[in-house]
């Protein structure tokens, strides 16, 4: 039986969800899949879960503590070159490329630490973390 009853509860809500995209034609996993979340087979609970991915609230919060010293400071932040400036100090707490990037999306369309978000659009940074809008496929 999976860790938690939310466990279970997330399959079956995920199952729904699911359902409701292939009945509307949208692309969804297949009748095999849905049929697994939907009664509760582990297995399939598990395997959505390890694909949704997840960032904690320490990850959050160390990205944050990066970008904070920039957006208080404004001669650091006209130092700021780009996302190679700060990938160490975002590694050292755990925040690789790909949820530094999530992070600073999130920021982003929160309207958070925006003048340190755009000095990542140069050539101090990797193409994928260079802007951070959200696209239709996002939301």
């Amino acid at each position: 039986m999976p860790n938690e009853p939310t466990t279970i509860l997330l399959g079956k809500l995920l199952a729904e969800v699911y359902r409701l995209q292939k009945a509307a034609g949208l692309d969804a996993p297949d009748a095999a899949r849905i049929f697994a979340l939907r009664n509760g087979f582990e297995s399939a609970i598990q395997d959505e879960l390890a694909h949704i991915g997840f960032i904690s609230t320490v990850q959050l919060q160390h990205a944050i503590s990066v970008l904070e010293p920039y957006w208080k400071d404004p001669a650091k932040l006209a130092s700021l070159k780009g996302f190679y400036d700060i990938e160490q100090a975002l590694a050292d707490g755990g925040v690789d490329r790909d949820h530094a990037k999530q992070i600073f999306q999130y920021l982003q369309a929160n309207s958070q630490f925006t003048d340190v978000l755009a000095k990542m659009d140069s050539t101090d940074s990797p193409l994928e973390c260079r802007t951070f809008t959200l696209s239709k496929w996002d939301v």
